[in-house]
């Protein structure tokens, strides 16, 4: 389920999960927010995107088959390319400690699943505009 096919004018969001209807919900979301947006279903799949796109946010699940989001997150964090990029963990496992390992390993937010739209577009607001006000 790599989708490169709704790419509008606003920000690219690279969606990672192996959920394919949570991606489309996630999407739908975030299309109508103004926002473009990649998905991909898996560590592979979202590597593959990064090698030829560099999106301004990725969310991205923990638990996948195969390779989970820590996998992504620590690929993510040691490219120089891509280092800066903000990183969102999205997970059911929302204890302190999972929220704690998140960070730790470089992620820059963490939502718990389930959340509400009004949530998702408060933090991928957040960090956003973190990443603009380091780039200024």
């Amino acid at each position: 389920m790599a989708d490169e096919g709704n790419l509008g004018s606003g920000e690219i969001i690279l969606i990672v999960d192996d959920d394919e209807a949570y991606c489309e919900a996630i999407g739908e979301i975030l299309t109508s927010a103004g926002y473009r947006i990649l998905m991909a279903d898996s560590v592979a799949t979202a590597l593959s995107i990064l090698d030829k796109t560099v999106p301004d946010l990725i969310l991205s699940d923990t638990m996948m088959p195969v390779a989970d989001g820590s996998v992504l997150l620590r690929a993510v964090r040691s490219d120089p390319r891509l280092c800066a990029i903000p990183y969102v963990t999205v997970s059911a496992k929302a204890m302190i400690p999972d929220r704690a390992e998140a960070i730790v390993t470089g992620a820059s937010g963490f939502l718990a699943k389930p959340f509400s739209a009004a949530e998702l577009l408060a933090e991928v607001g957040r960090q956003m505009a973190r990443r603009d006000r380091r780039a200024a």
